[in-house]
């Protein structure tokens, strides 16, 4: 076959079309311009094959070979039920935050170090649930098709990613609360901090993973696997070494902290079931993961903020005492030429 160039093309009087066997030869005395090419499908038993001569501006002679019909594209997103969840949460979670600011009125600054942390977590979780009501931080990841014909159907699922930004900057802050409760090492408490930054990264890193055939499976499953291993080292440390920093604490203080301990061990093991089914085999559809996320979040966050501000008793051997020139206004200079730290003069 020889291909024709525009120097030397000259638009023919004839065009042939070869039809599947069985088929008739077509022959027509007009010439057929198209705008660009095309893609044919096959119709018959099997995937047939269409092969069409077409003249093109600029082009001598085109094949278009067709391989069959596409996949169709399905989509799963929340519904009007998630929207309203979403809208839900935040409120409870701005409220929260209030509180926390309430809260720390009551204590002096140097014992407001939890509160602190726990504004935080309440600030950026509250931001994050008003970013995703009003629509940021989604996108849809292709998943797996268990149904007839898998091969014909592109499945999407809708997949909150904004969630682990969140998760990104809070479940830090909730380890380093522990830390802090139990008086833990900084060597410890940066292994633990570095375990969790691994673990939500990872997470995050699975949920984004396309999983539509067998491949993209193993990939999401394996960044899901490398989660679970920071998962482990995370609660290898606060369980071991933090239960021994938490057995030299006061016996309120201690107690406290295997009550926090657990339950948010707890909770992390259930987000890591929630994950599974939801974007990992996606068994609960998008309404049913914003809803089992919301009051996982809830309780690990608010729950956890709540029960270290109201049942901690403060005390001047608590760990976690921010130093005095953290929290007082500077006054004067010292005799280095520094500025010294002291309460603030006021005139007679």
């Amino acid at each position: 076959m020889e291909f024709q160039f525009l120097p030397q093309f000259v638009p023919t009087q004839t065009t042939i079309s070869v039809n599947p066997r069985g088929a008739r030869v077509v022959r027509t005395t007009r010439p057929i311009f198209l705008s660009r090419p095309t893609r044919s499908v096959s119709v018959g038993i099997g995937i047939g094959v269409f092969v069409g001569v077409s003249s093109i501006v600029g082009v001598g002679i085109v094949i278009v070979v067709g391989i069959g019909p596409h996949a169709t594209p399905r989509f799963i997103h929340t519904t009007h039920t998630g929207h309203v969840a979403l809208w839900v949460f935040f409120a409870i979670f701005a409220a929260a935050l209030v509180g926390v600011g309430i809260t720390s009125l009551r204590v002096e600054k140097r014992a407001r170090a939890f509160h602190w942390l726990s504004a935080a977590i309440l600030g950026v979780s509250t931001i994050t649930y008003l970013a995703m009501a009003t629509g940021l931080g989604i996108t849809f990841v292709s998943t797996h098709f268990d149904g007839k014909a898998p091969q014909l159907v592109h499945l999407f699922r809708q997949v909150y990613w904004a969630r682990f930004i969140n998760y990104l900057f809070t479940t830090p802050l909730v380890v380093l609360s522990l830390s802090l409760l139990a008086g833990l090492s900084p060597s410890d408490t940066l292994v633990a901090l570095l375990a969790t930054l691994g673990m939500v990264v990872t997470a995050l890193l699975s949920a984004l993973s396309p999983a539509r055939w067998h491949s993209g499976e193993r990939a999401r499953w394996g960044w899901f696997a490398f989660s679970c291993v920071g998962f482990v080292a995370v609660w290898c440390t606060l369980f071991s070494e933090g239960l021994k920093a938490a057995k030299l604490r006061p016996s309120r203080t201690r107690g406290l902290y295997y009550l926090l301990a657990l339950m948010t061990f707890v909770l992390w093991t259930a987000y890591g079931v929630i994950f599974a089914l939801t974007t990992g085999a996606n068994v609960i559809n998008v309404d049913g993961e914003i809803i089992a996320y919301g009051v996982l979040d809830v309780i690990s966050f608010i729950g956890f903020s709540y029960l270290i501000l109201l049942v901690h008793v403060h005390g001047e051997d608590d760990t976690w005492t921010l130093p005095e020139w953290f929290v007082i206004h500077r006054q004067g200079s010292g005799t280095d030429g520094r500025g010294t730290y002291g309460a603030v003069r006021t005139e007679e």
